[in-house]
């Protein structure tokens, strides 16, 4: 088998790394579920656990669903791989549809939350530490993350998009959501970014405290993207609900974009047999 490409990290701003891991180690120690889905009425360990999961399985069956409808046959006899797991919610649901199932994320504690809760055989998670995903090239026939990336650097998140082509089997489907800009309508909404940023800042300071993590976000418009996947293929672009604040796991594909805040694009990449 062989082994993962050694990198160089793309910026040497690896401070900036650690600040992001350790961010997320905060964010899960003090509520990991608040902090994959922010439901402002589910903060201080009040999200129910089997409503929490079955927010990825219905999120995992939209997909799936989405895929059947514009021809893109799964090889559900597969590995997948879910990046950015946190406690599993999608993992799981895929893990129930594919042969294996791996689910990976840069909090230890994230983990192991997730290792606790897992219930399947098929399924085992693992600790990511940097840039390079710890996996063979060509491994996985299906790679899956959504309200992730944004959540990075626009330069980790293009090193991660690399990382997805390289662990995809010819053939196989990579499927990921980003936020792509952020519009404004008029003069008036020039500030409505900053606003919706210090609204989530507030949120977290309101549920952990003064000294909280930061939950950062960012943007990674189509151009990036495609510098990112290289040679594979971009099948599908849908614009989703994924930033909208009451998004909470509910997936929904929308015919348009928002007049005004971020706009959450999801693509489908096809790697080359």
């Amino acid at each position: 088998m062989s082994q993962a490409p050694r990198h160089t990290l793309i910026c040497d701003d690896m401070a900036g790394f650690e600040k992001l891991k350790n961010d997320w180690e905060g964010l899960a120690e003090r509520d990991a579920l608040w902090a994959i889905l922010t439901d402002a009425s589910k903060a201080g360990g009040r999200w129910d656990l089997g409503e929490f999961l079955a927010t990825g399985e219905s999120e995992i069956q939209t997909v799936l669903d989405h895929l059947a409808r514009i021809g893109r046959n799964v090889a559900f006899d597969g590995t997948a791989l879910d990046f950015g797991c946190g406690v599993g919610r999608l993992t799981q649901a895929l893990a129930r549809r594919f042969a294996s199932c791996t689910g990976i994320d840069i909090s230890v504690r994230m983990i192991e939350k997730a290792r606790a809760l897992n219930l399947y055989p098929n399924c085992r998670y693992v600790i990511g530490s940097g840039l390079t995903l710890p996996f063979a090239s060509a491994g996985f026939t299906f790679v899956y993350s959504n309200i992730v990336l944004q959540h990075m650097l626009p330069e980790y998140a293009q090193a991660y998009l690399r990382e997805f082509v390289r662990v995809l089997a010819p053939g196989g489907i990579l499927v990921f959501g980003v936020q792509d800009t952020f519009r404004v309508r008029d003069l008036n909404s020039f500030s409505l970014r900053l606003r919706q940023r210090l609204r989530l800042r507030s949120r977290i300071r309101e549920t952990f405290g003064s000294g909280a993590p930061d939950m950062q976000m960012h943007c990674l418009p189509e151009l990036l993207v495609r510098r990112a996947i290289g040679p594979a293929r971009i099948v599908d672009i849908q614009f989703t609900n994924t930033a909208e604040e009451d998004f909470n796991g509910r997936l929904v594909y929308r015919a348009l974009p928002p007049a005004t805040g971020y706009v959450s694009r999801q693509y489908c990449v096809i790697k080359s047999a």
